[in-house]
């Protein structure tokens, strides 16, 4: 009677062990392998702002910072949606020309939502290359400071002066060499609702974009501010 008592709970914890998970039915991976990540947007919040006076970033290329914050918008929805704008991948296929056309397709994308476009801002671009800089010296990937937690370009953009609370962080890395990376990163996006939000949202005014790779992957990372 104790064997009997023995085996029965033995096959009662074995059929309650945890079993690997199964992929979803006719689940195939991408081609090519990438590595699909999360965004954050920050939402307004007072306690976040810094005190004193308004400090304004720094200028930027086709654009006045003048009434940049504000309240919450949304677009039009009586406007005609635009017919879907081209734009030509460039012929080089250098980092810096990926980031332009990195910046080209969003305001593609935005002209085609009917959202104004965003400004190249260079203190953005300079963060941007920072952030994937960073993940190269340091080993990682993510929005998040791999010891502290922090919320790295949110902090970045603070200290360089934006006091928006609209500031936002999409990032994106692939086997792919740009500029078909750039395809590929926003062609994702743009199907998923927080990145898409980040790349359509009409409280942001000013865009900066930077390509890396780091040994396995090119990285790619985009910064908005209000």
């Amino acid at each position: 009677m104790f064997r009997l008592v023995l085996v029965t709970a033995l096959l009662t914890l074995a059929a309650c062990a945890p079993h690997p998970a199964t992929p979803a039915p006719g689940a195939t991976p991408d081609v090519p392998p990438v590595v699909r990540v999360a965004t954050f947007t920050a939402l307004p919040d007072p306690s976040a702002l810094p005190a004193g006076p308004t400090v304004a970033p720094a200028p930027t290329v086709g654009a006045d910072l003048a009434g940049a914050a504000g309240p919450l918008l949304a677009p039009d929805p009586t406007a005609e949606p635009a017919p879907p704008v081209w734009v030509a991948p460039p012929s080089s296929a250098d980092a810096a020309a990926a980031e332009q056309y990195t910046i080209d397709l969003i305001n593609a994308q935005r002209a085609s939502a009917g959202v104004a476009p965003l400004a190249r801002d260079e203190t953005l671009m300079t963060i941007a290359r920072a952030r994937v800089a960073d993940m190269v010296a340091r080993g990682y990937t993510g929005h998040l400071d791999p010891v502290s937690g922090a919320h790295l370009a949110r902090e970045l953009m603070r200290a360089a002066g934006y006091t928006s609370t609209y500031l936002g962080e999409n990032w994106y890395a692939s086997i792919r060499p740009p500029p078909t990376m750039v395809d590929i990163a926003m062609g994702w996006f743009m199907t998923d609702a927080p990145h898409a939000k980040n790349i359509l949202s009409p409280n942001f005014h000013y865009v900066g974009v930077g390509i890396t790779f780091n040994g396995r992957q090119w990285l790619l990372v985009q910064n908005f501010a209000g």
